[in-house]
């Protein structure tokens, strides 16, 4: 059998902006550039994530059928609803297909489409989203099937930018698809953490880093990124957490936190997500 890996990618998305002064500084706000990952033999396919908004939820459907492998499972990394909202339309086009995450971060999901939660993401997104959410079932155990003879296991590895975080271990390709665990020269999600939770966060990544994978694919991840390897992107998550850590300590400012975020990273993707962070952690200072 053949096993093998696909990635779809879409770019960053406009979304309103809720930091004063972002439009005027960078430009218009938007939504990190995110990925769904095929991982099929010739027998079948896992899909992990599929995205948020009903387009690209049509697209994403299209591009798994391309691919002419049925779709057995569609597994969801961790409870951000931009990962898994665009579930009805791979539904849709692969009825036969199993919703499933970690037992312990369904409860998170469906918390994640209530009305409440819904209104916050439609904000985001107006009249993007579908009206019917899907939440995924509960995976029995860790163990995913791929086609008939192989098969992705399951690494839960705690907090990151969200409780009830997981990677998937594929050790036949050298592969971990990390959903939000690890980024690729994208602004890591830091908005409401605190020391502990980037602790956890750091954890996380050395739990990923023991995999020795040679493939990572992350949540999130630059277009124009030269590569998908793991120990870089590992090494620069780490590394991003720890300078983070360090500007906060010295910033009085949002804008003191963001230029030393920025200065040794210039190009990366989606500066918004800096920016909400360092106005949610240092108030709505000059």
């Amino acid at each position: 059998m053949s096993l093998d890996f696909d990635v779809f990618v879409v770019d960053a998305k406009p979304i309103p902006s809720a930091v004063p002064g972002f439009e005027e500084a960078v430009g218009p706000a938007t939504w990190p550039p995110s990925t769904s990952t095929l991982i099929s033999d010739d027998d079948g396919a896992v899909l992990v994530d599929c995205l948020i908004t009903v387009e690209e939820g049509r697209k994403l459907a299209a591009w798994v059928k391309s691919h002419d492998r049925e779709l057995g499972y569609v597994y969801i990394t961790h409870p951000h609803a931009d990962h898994f909202l665009g579930l009805p339309e791979i539904l849709a086009a692969f009825p036969r297909a199993r919703p499933v995450a970690l037992a312990e971060s369904v409860p998170a999901m469906r918390e994640q489409i209530s009305p409440g939660y819904m209104q916050v993401w439609g904000g985001f997104f107006p009249s993007q989203l579908t009206d019917r959410p899907v939440p995924p079932e509960q995976l029995a155990g860790t163990t995913i099937p791929i086609g008939g003879s192989s098969s992705a296991t399951v690494i839960p590895v705690g907090t990151t930018d969200t409780g009830h975080s997981s990677v998937v271990h594929v050790p036949e390709l050298s592969l971990v698809v990390s959903g939000d665990v690890v980024y690729n020269r994208t602004h890591m999600w830091l908005a409401g953490s605190t020391p502990d939770s980037r602790a956890d966060w750091a954890r996380a990544l050395d739990a990923g880093a023991a995999l020795d994978a040679d493939t990572l694919i992350a949540g999130h991840r630059d277009p124009r990124a030269t590569d998908d390897d793991a120990r870089r992107q590992i090494e620069e998550s780490r590394r991003y957490l720890t300078d983070f850590e360090a500007a906060l300590e010295r910033s009085a400012t949002p804008r003191e936190l963001i230029d030393r975020l920025t200065a040794a990273r210039p190009e990366w993707a989606n500066p918004y997500t800096l920016w909400v962070a360092a106005h949610d952690l240092l108030g709505a200072k000059p």
